[in-house]
């Protein structure tokens, strides 16, 4: 049940979660969250005028599925100028989606590449750290989830392994 209102009432809903369990795909790109944001039954006016812009935030800002919001957004709009990004969305202006764009593009977050393999850097029996392509290969061996650390080493090692033909990295020094 939807508690918000525009004028003045208050913002928030029942906290269910029950949407995360819903229509999950593999790419994370579901959107059944959007059954329970806040907007859904307010007047698309709101978002786009500037008299009425602290209302419309304040529903964002209020509403359960922001992060789902805010990435879609984001994925909706990569590429675009700012000039092209109108209204609230997610809580944020255009040119506020457009920084934290350009914010994202400047500093990719990879772990660094590892300084050689000439011998074990842990104890036997100890398991790989993610970060690793042994931790990878432990992820998917056990069917966990693979995070994004041992994904970017995996694709490291493979390759090196195609340009080089071996999967020792030369040792530096």
């Amino acid at each position: 049940m939807n508690t918000s209102t525009t004028g003045g009432g208050t913002l928030g809903r029942n906290r269910d979660q029950s949407w995360r369990s819903v229509d999950r795909r593999a790419d994370g790109r579901s959107r059944a969250w959007e059954l329970y944001a806040l907007c859904r039954n307010e007047d698309p006016e709101l978002w786009f005028s500037n008299r009425t812009r602290a209302v419309a935030r304040a529903l964002c800002h209020a509403c359960e599925v922001l992060e789902e919001c805010r990435a879609a957004v984001m994925r909706r709009e990569e590429g675009l100028p700012e000039c092209d990004r109108g209204g609230i969305v997610a809580g944020l202006t255009g040119p506020q989606r457009h920084a934290l764009e350009k914010r994202r593009r400047r500093a990719p977050v990879l772990p660094p590449e590892p300084r050689s393999q000439t011998g074990p850097s842990r104890l036997p029996g100890e398991p790989a750290p993610c970060g690793t392509r042994a931790a990878y290969q432990r992820h998917v061996r056990r069917g966990e989830p693979v995070d994004d650390a041992c994904r970017v080493a995996n694709a490291r090692s493979v390759s090196h392994y195609r340009r080089t033909g071996t999967t020792l990295l030369r040792a530096t020094g």
